[in-house]
């Protein structure tokens, strides 16, 4: 009986189990609900495209065909400075369009052409962007003119920042046409640069697109004020002083101007109204990212502090190796000093430049060396260098700078194929552009090299990456999570 009453008493207890069961709310997947989509928004300010056609009348972009024959009739003055007008003279036109003052506005300023355009960090936090709404697009990036820092170059190798050279920071900037080829292709992930790899050959990123235009603006922030004047002070270049073989960076110069915020200019006391520069006043963002930058130490920039612009680097993609220009702002923008000359000048009264742009002198070099060397092949035999580099951005690189990069070519070619009639360049003011910028490759390829002829398919630039010369994709590579990687 006691056995019977157990087993009926156990049925019961299960019976009830079940039953409460029945009545309990059945437990949900253990699948998490994915996020709302992010709502999306248009940027305050538009990215405005380069003109089809320059001031100067040349098409932009200009068929590749017409600037390769500006490059075979390149020729050099006793500078090693560019004397081909055609060159010059549509130098000056990107320099035109590019400053050229829109109808867009970002706190209460009218934008230059240049200003409206994407920076890296905008395309990166596109991509996190696409991440959470798969309808976002470049536009829809909220953004400022960019975020105010010191370049990598300045902290490559030995060319280590110089604390009294901090407040010469920028950014990069990328037209429309070259930014949405790096959103599109994300070629900022590391991981996607790598998949292009194919170990012991040459390999490549997809080109940019006909008319991409890469920038590297140069800014000094107004900050140090003359007591006796009232006006802030700004080091500009002095030139060469006949001495190319040092480095010359802006803490040495000993060359200052002074700038008045509501005077006028008088060039007879080396003072400038602030309207004879390209400047802009940072907005909030721009301070605080400045103000919490451990590289920039002691630095504390309040919203509606100035900014100048000092230089400017420029490529466009016209042909295989792009065009290269740099600018910067001149006290005697009709007598520049090296590395312009009167020659360079002179041919930009064609352009139609406004009063702050009139103020800045040029450099430009469409080939490594002169006479142009092919795609492939050729040597540093028998040619003459071509210069061209920014005072700002080059000037201070010392030989050692150039030492690694120098040394890969001589270990590719033999221990002279560096030099140019008997001589090495290795010094930041014997610098091209074209000749440093091949360089560009996810691992960093040669390193930086002074002028001197690049073969496009040297045998170190296999099982590797080249990045079509823009070394700002190595500059801001991110790994998978959105990470920069240093």
């Amino acid at each position: 009986m006691n056995n019977i009453t157990i087993k009926i008493g156990s049925a019961l207890f299960f019976l009830f189990v079940a039953l409460a069961a029945c009545n309990e709310t059945p437990e949900k997947p253990n699948k998490e609900t994915p996020p709302p989509k992010l709502t999306l928004t248009a940027n305050g300010f538009a990215p405005v495209p380069m003109p089809a056609t320059l001031s100067t009348g040349e098409p932009f972009p200009t068929d590749s065909t017409t600037v390769n024959g500006w490059v075979l009739k390149s020729e050099v003055d006793g500078n090693n400075l560019e004397t081909n007008e055609s060159i010059i003279q549509h130098g000056w036109g990107l320099w035109q369009a590019l400053t050229e003052i829109t109808s867009e506005i970002h706190d209460g300023q009218p934008l230059r052409r240049f200003e409206t355009w994407y920076t890296p960090e905008d395309i990166i936090n596109a991509y996190n962007l696409k991440n959470k709404n798969s309808d976002a697009q470049l536009i829809h990036v909220k953004r400022n003119r960019g975020k105010l820092t010191h370049f990598n170059q300045f902290t490559h190798g030995s060319n280590k920042m110089d604390p009294s050279d901090a407040s010469v920071l920028g950014f990069v900037k990328y037209d429309p046409a070259a930014a949405e080829h790096l959103y599109e292709k994300k070629l900022f992930y590391k991981s996607v640069l790598e998949s292009y790899k194919k170990e012991g050959e040459l390999a490549a990123i997809p080109e940019f697109p006909l008319g991409g235009i890469a920038l590297k603006p140069v800014f000094s922030t107004l900050d140090t004020i003359n007591p006796a004047t009232g006006n802030y002070v700004l080091q500009v270049w002095p030139g060469e002083g006949g001495n190319n073989e040092r480095s010359w960076r802006p803490s040495d110069w000993g060359n200052t101007v002074e700038v008045t915020i509501d005077g006028q200019t008088d060039v007879a006391n080396r003072i400038y109204s602030i309207n004879d520069f390209i400047h802009f006043r940072i907005d909030s963002t721009q301070a605080a990212e400045i103000k919490n930058n451990p590289q920039l130490p002691g630095e504390n920039p309040q919203k509606g502090n100035y900014a100048i612009l000092v230089g400017m680097h420029v490529t466009s993609k016209e042909n295989v190796r792009w065009t290269w220009q740099t600018f910067w702002w001149s006290e005697n923008a009709d007598q520049p000093q090296t590395p312009s000359s009167p020659l360079i000048a002179g041919l930009r009264t064609n352009a139609g430049l406004d009063a702050a742009a009139n103020h800045y002198a040029m450099a430009v070099a469409y080939n490594m060396v002169q006479k142009a060397q092919p795609d492939t092949g050729g040597s540093n035999q028998d040619v003459t260098s071509v210069y061209a580099y920014n005072p700002y951005l080059e000037a201070g690189f010392s030989s050692s700078q150039f030492t690694h990069g120098n040394q890969v070519i001589s270990d590719t070619y033999g221990p002279d194929y560096a030099k140019i009639q008997g001589n090495l360049n290795n010094w930041g003011m014997q610098t091209n552009c074209m000749s440093c910028h091949i360089q560009a490759t996810v691992q960093g390829g040669a390193g930086y090299v002074a002028d001197q002829y690049v073969d496009m398919q040297a045998p170190y630039f296999k099982s590797t990456v080249t990045l079509d010369f823009a070394w700002s994709i190595e500059g801001n590579m991110i790994d998978d999570q959105g990470n920069p990687i240093q």
